[in-house]
């Protein structure tokens, strides 16, 4: 994530730069059908398009997370065209849903709500995110898998998104009511590093796919607590 990179920057080098430069020099001899690399919404960083398509200008970072995800496209689009390798890229908008990190937001707001702990709102909860649910992301990437890209073959770059934005507060509000909790709330500046607002055009994986989004937030949500309590206890 965006916070961490700020700390120990040196571990976003090694592991996504060279630990993906590694995987590519590898298969640059070997056969593979296609090659999913995950990279993130943030390549988009300081863009001032609203919604952000595939085609959008994506070289301003805002964060060394971001600048890490954007070099392993650059260095896969080489290794793509020079061995003829199928690639992928997979730019993810803030996925939420069970067995996530337990360092996300989602589990955190959750866990501190639960146990009466203060929660920690950047910006005051006022950006915005193009929330997806895991479930959504799989049935994506599974239609992917069944039925590759023909278009511009071996290299693509596809956007995976829910295809709208949603305001953290209202995210946060929506948790609330799944918890029968309010939280208590710490509200910070913007974090470094951060950007106010993603919102992904998802055209070209709806058209591939046949598939669109069909989870809401006020439904993920719920679906998230009703995981979380399980299997937490």
């Amino acid at each position: 994530g965006v916070r961490y990179s700020l700390e120990n920057p040196a571990s976003y080098i090694n592991n996504n730069i060279n630990g993906t430069f590694n995987i590519l020099d590898i298969l640059k001899n070997m056969p593979i059908d296609h090659l999913l690399v995950a990279s993130s919404s943030s390549v988009y960083g300081f863009n001032e398009t609203k919604i952000f398509s595939e085609k959008v200008n994506s070289d301003y970072p805002a964060s060394l997370y971001a600048a890490s995800k954007k070099s392993t496209e650059v260095i896969a689009h080489s290794y793509s065209h020079n061995y003829d390798i199928p690639i992928t890229i997979f730019r993810f908008f803030t996925v939420y849903g069970p067995w996530g990190r337990p360092d996300m937001a989602l589990f955190k707001f959750t866990k501190n709500i639960l146990k009466n702990k203060k929660i920690e709102l950047f910006n005051s909860g006022n950006h915005d995110r193009d929330f997806t649910y895991i479930d959504d992301i799989c049935e994506f990437i599974v239609r992917i898998l069944k039925k590759p890209l023909n278009h511009n073959i071996p290299f693509n770059v596809i956007n995976l998104g829910n295809g709208k934005s949603r305001k953290l507060k209202d995210y946060i509000s929506n948790l609330e009511k799944s918890l029968g909790k309010k939280s208590i709330k710490i509200n910070l500046k913007l974090q470094k590093g951060d950007i106010l607002k993603t919102h992904a055009d998802i055209k070209k994986i709806a058209k591939k796919t046949k598939y669109k989004p069909k989870t809401k937030i006020e439904d993920g949500i719920t679906k998230f607590v009703d995981w979380y309590k399980s299997y937490y206890k």
